[in-house]
């Protein structure tokens, strides 16, 4: 049943995949302003004390998330970027400055290890990246495991919100035991609680 599971994972992958890069960069750029401005408004970081949220640095057909960055810096807010352990399926995160980026294991800009560690446990919100989600939190990610196994051990009051293209939000995913479901979906179009049992 696994090898289905992961076989049809890799289909709906593949086809999400090419949605996402064969959209212009002036239409990531002008819908990503929107998720961006989503999630800029969630009550989540007005009703609440945050004080760390993860992110992560775009690819040019990922949800960008450089304005949104400047907005959480701008209330105080440390924003920490993601960098994969090699060896294993964990991500730590880093504060970055402008010096502190090298390139990872899979060619993709990430905080060198020398910058500054934020621990899992003191991160308050995480920003995270899929090639699907259905819109009750399921995600789809690029197949490495490595924001299943990190959410995993986050802190228990930590809010996770999925950001992605509404063309990329689908009726249906394979799950797994594995897989982390999100508390938020955000899109240009939509931003809405999951309903994802904690």
């Amino acid at each position: 049943m696994a090898g289905n599971v992961s076989s049809d994972k890799a289909a709906l992958r593949k086809e999400a995949e090419s949605r996402r890069r064969a959209l212009s960069p002036e239409v990531v750029e002008r819908w990503g302003g929107e998720v961006q401005r989503h999630l800029a408004a969630l009550p989540l970081f007005s009703d609440r004390v945050v004080r760390a949220v993860a992110v992560y640095d775009a690819q040019p057909f990922e949800v960008p998330l450089a304005g949104f960055v400047l907005e959480l810096s701008g209330r105080g807010v440390q924003c920490v970027f993601p960098r994969v352990v090699k060896g294993s399926r964990e991500l730590v995160f880093h504060a970055v400055g402008d010096d502190d980026w090298t390139k990872g294991p899979f060619g993709i800009r990430e905080p060198s290890s020398r910058a500054p560690v934020r621990a899992l446990g003191d991160i308050d919100v995480f920003i995270v990246p899929g090639v699907a989600f259905t819109r009750d939190g399921r995600r789809l990610g690029r197949g490495g495991g490595y924001y299943d196994a990190t959410l995993a051990r986050r802190g228990p009051n930590a809010q996770t919100i999925g950001v992605v293209f509404d063309c990329n939000v689908v009726a249906d995913l394979p799950t797994e035991p594995h897989d982390v479901r999100v508390d938020f979906l955000c899109t240009e179009v939509l931003v809405k609680a999951t309903g994802a049992p904690r």
